[in-house]
């Protein structure tokens, strides 16, 4: 039965104890990459779970940073295109090589997002529960027949 009226100093102090909180290490960039893709690495690294990147995932997380800042190199040179140059077949050869490399990066960086596990699909909790749970739900459509 719990104690009525106000609680005393003393019986505060005692509930107010708390267990340590564990630290836990985000994964830290290369020193070799770019400050750049420094930046990317960051924002990775520290939009997810502290515990989701190890040091197996430095590679493939360096390799994503890199394609993404190439990318926006890429898109950077595309805005910066001027339309009269596609006049002839110069301009227009360098804006096809343009938008050639652009998508190069954007499927490479893509590729390593899906296998780095940091895409939209692969964190919306209700798509992880549902997997974990071992798949769609087992309710009948609305649209199939009883049996």
């Amino acid at each position: 039965m719990a104690q009525r009226g106000r609680k005393s100093a003393a019986s505060m102090e005692v509930a107010g104890v708390a267990a340590p909180i564990s630290f836990v290490k985000r994964l830290a960039p290369a020193v070799h990459i770019s400050d750049a893709e420094r930046t990317v690495w960051l924002e990775m690294v520290n939009d997810q779970p502290a515990e989701a990147f190890t040091a197996t995932h430095a590679p493939l997380l360096e390799l994503y940073c890199r394609h993404v800042v190439q990318a926006r190199v890429i898109a950077d040179e595309l805005a910066n295109f001027d339309r009269a140059w596609m006049a002839d077949d110069e301009g227009l050869k360098r804006y096809d090589r343009l938008l050639g490399m652009a998508e190069r990066e954007s499927r490479a960086a893509s590729s390593l997002a899906t296998r780095l596990r940091i895409t939209r699909q692969a964190i919306d909790q209700q798509t992880v529960a549902r997997t974990l749970k071992g798949g769609a739900s087992k309710e009948r459509k609305p649209w199939e027949l009883p049996a």
